[in-house]
């Protein structure tokens, strides 16, 4: 029994188009003819890649030695700056505290920065705690002396009584929206001033770079938590301002830097490293600042470890590898589940508040 002829996409060799069929050259509709002509374009992009590549290999080392060195400093919001010339020391400070003064605000891309900067939900929420700063400093009659409250802000009574975490009024009193109401009081201008620093130039950076809802979540449980862990481990004081978001934000931004660890594209490895640099620093001085009179250690850790937990939990569904991540989704969630709980029963059940606080004013921790 004969073999059958051969078949090309589903049609015999010579049948398959009208020019084979009349002994001719392939028709212009032939199928077999497009894909000789798509494997044929195919060979000729491959050949002009392999071509470029042996050019740019034969350029002599004088040839790349001599062309112009161009600097670049980037950054998520503000964008990129080139120069021909090295930045000085001076111009890398800038850039890297205020880079909204290198940049300007003429430019089509530095006017959506500015828009981006201005709509953000960091900008928005440090004018709101700005206004309250203010509307409790008017309420309470004007700032105190330095003496009372060295943090040139309004007198404690007044914090306490617009929300200020207190311990006994939590546990006594029902009051457990003091937890998230401290975050937004701050004891005066010198500490609100040192949160918002931090909070319009890093806050603004990772809200662009997670997006408003993570970032949202990742800073107001952190600093929820850090206020609780507070009550558990210093219930004898008052405690308010947002360094337990912040806190937060810098353990997530750690979380999220290793997930993403090998996403990185090449052109991007310096930033990124230049990032886990900066992190690293962050809780550093965070530890040792925690040590200083008025600071709260228990505040700052405690929304570092929540805000690196909830990062793992949020942003594990980055990783390619499926085990990888589902075990980082539930790693994060076992976190941050398992502090929360432990937390409450120990502030619920042992931790021995002292009942003075229901009518002392003194001094907060920030």
């Amino acid at each position: 029994m004969a073999s059958p002829p051969p078949r090309v996409l589903g049609v015999e060799l010579d049948d398959c188009c009208e020019g084979r069929l009349l002994g001719q050259a392939h028709s212009s509709d032939c199928p077999r003819f497009g894909l000789q002509n798509v494997r044929c374009a195919r060979d000729e992009e491959v050949a002009m890649a392999l071509q470029a590549a042996e050019l740019e290999r034969a350029s002599s080392p004088e040839e790349r030695l001599r062309a112009p060195l161009t600097y670049t400093m980037g950054d998520p919001v503000w964008g990129e700056v080139v120069s021909n010339q090295e930045p000085t020391c001076g111009f890398k400070l800038a850039f890297s505290c205020c880079p909204c003064l290198v940049v300007g605000c003429r430019s089509p891309d530095a006017k959506r920065a500015w828009r981006t900067f201005l709509c953000s939900v960091s900008f928005i929420l440090s004018v709101i705690q700005v206004l309250i700063l203010v509307m409790v400093i008017i309420l309470d009659g004007g700032m105190v002396s330095y003496e009372e409250n060295p943090m040139f802000g309004p007198h404690f009574h007044r914090l306490d009584a617009a929300g200020a975490k207190n311990a006994a009024k939590i546990v006594y009193q029902g009051q457990w929206w003091r937890l998230a109401s401290a975050t937004m009081l701050h004891a005066g201008w010198l500490h609100l001033a040192g949160n918002l620093l931090v909070q319009i130039r890093t806050g603004v950076q990772l809200e662009v770079m997670w997006g408003a809802p993570a970032w949202l979540v990742i800073y107001f449980v952190s600093g929820i938590y850090a206020n609780l862990l507070s009550c558990v481990l210093h219930p004898e004081v008052l405690g308010v301002g947002a360094s337990g978001c912040l806190c937060g934000l810098i353990g997530g931004w750690l979380s999220f830097l290793f997930i993403t660890w090998n996403q990185t594209m090449p052109g991007d490895v310096r930033m990124r490293n230049a990032q886990i640099s900066s992190v690293l620093v962050s809780i550093v001085l965070i530890i040792l600042f925690s040590f200083m009179p008025l600071m709260d250690i228990a505040a700052h850790v405690g929304g570092l470890a929540m805000g690196a937990g909830i990062a793992m939990a949020i942003f594990g569904n980055r990783l390619q590898d499926k085990v990888f991540r589902w075990a980082t989704i539930s790693a994060g969630i076992c976190v941050v589940v398992v502090m929360l709980v432990v937390t409450i029963i120990l502030f619920v059940t042992t931790t021995q508040i002292p009942d003075y606080l229901l009518e002392l004013c003194q001094r907060p921790n920030c």
